[in-house]
């Protein structure tokens, strides 16, 4: 028997793709907000906390590289202010635009951004 398809969907435009490495001192966390940092050409600095929008410590046990999320097909969305973030198991990570609506999608399908 198959297994069932678990596909999350997008209307907002891709700005930004990154792969978080889970060999690296630089945590899931981390690459979220230089992501974040990239699509709105900004300064990591300068950015609203992203523990305001998630709680970053358990974002960090999902998707860091003791087991969790890594071994798994999970997908996570949030959303801090006007960008809507998508973080894959496998650790791919996609910024959209929230404002600029486009057709529904699945997230991870499409061009890069």
């Amino acid at each position: 028997m198959d297994e069932p398809q678990f596909t999350l969907y997008r209307s907002c435009t891709p700005v930004t793709d990154v792969i978080y490495e889970a060999d690296t001192a630089r945590t899931p966390t981390d690459a979220i907000v230089h992501a974040l940092a990239t699509a709105t050409d900004t300064e990591p600095t300068e950015l609203t906390p992203l523990y305001d929008s998630i709680d970053t410590e358990a974002l960090n046990q999902m998707f860091g590289e003791h087991g969790g999320a890594r071994d798994a097909k999970a997908v996570l969305g949030f959303q801090v202010e006007n960008w809507n973030v998508f973080v894959r198991g496998d650790g791919r990570i996609r910024v959209c635009d929230a404002t600029r609506q486009t057709d529904p999608e699945p997230v991870f399908q499409g061009k890069p951004a």
